[in-house]
């Protein structure tokens, strides 16, 4: 992914990862380790791109864990989940592809294994027996028709002038009950 993210905006951070970074920065709580980030560093953080279902590290060791599209990546996700809370103090935060029925070409192209729905994570917690409390936002709800329409095209992404890329980073902020992307912060 970071390298179509270069391909498409010239090598500039295109709004998709500018907005999820400006939410994600904005509820870390203390120390934290940003899991699987590649070229996506989060400063005052850890960075690693390292396995997310076996981290080198002990219970609790970071106040909040991030794992920003990441698990969509993992065949066993629920390993990488587990993980994540078992180092994390006090917060986890995901992010990943929402809605089953946006999956297309261009998730395979990316190497992701699946788009999840608040179902799902509601699963998670009950399987095993979680009773953390989190909360589960969408994004980019705006864009929502885009990403279906890009479900019957090639799924190629063309380059963008700047200008359209602020324009959707404008329309990013706009709030809906619906979004291709699925954020979720759990609390410990």
């Amino acid at each position: 992914m970071d390298e179509e993210n270069k391909k498409w905006l010239d090598g500039e951070l295109n709004f998709y990862f500018r907005y999820k970074r400006k939410i994600i920065e904005g509820l870390i709580v203390g120390s934290c380790i940003n899991v699987g980030c590649g070229e996506h560093i989060i400063p005052n953080a850890v960075n690693i791109d390292e396995n997310a279902t076996k981290l080198p590290y002990k219970d609790n060791s970071f106040d909040t864990v991030v794992l920003s599209d990441v698990i969509e990546h993992i065949k066993n996700w629920e390993d990488a989940v587990k993980e994540a809370l078992r180092t994390a103090k006090k917060k986890v935060i995901i992010t990943v592809p929402a809605y089953k029925f946006l999956w297309s070409d261009y998730d395979k192209f990316l190497g992701h294994y699946r788009r999840y729905s608040k179902k799902d994570i509601d699963g998670y917690f009950k399987r095993n027996n979680l009773s953390l409390k989190y909360n589960v936002k969408f994004l980019f709800g705006m864009l929502t028709p885009l990403y279906y329409i890009r479900k019957f095209t090639s799924g190629e992404t063309p380059n963008l002038p700047k200008t359209i890329d602020n324009f959707l980073y404008y329309l990013s902020h706009i709030r809906l009950p619906f979004g291709p992307t699925l954020l979720l912060e759990v609390y410990k």
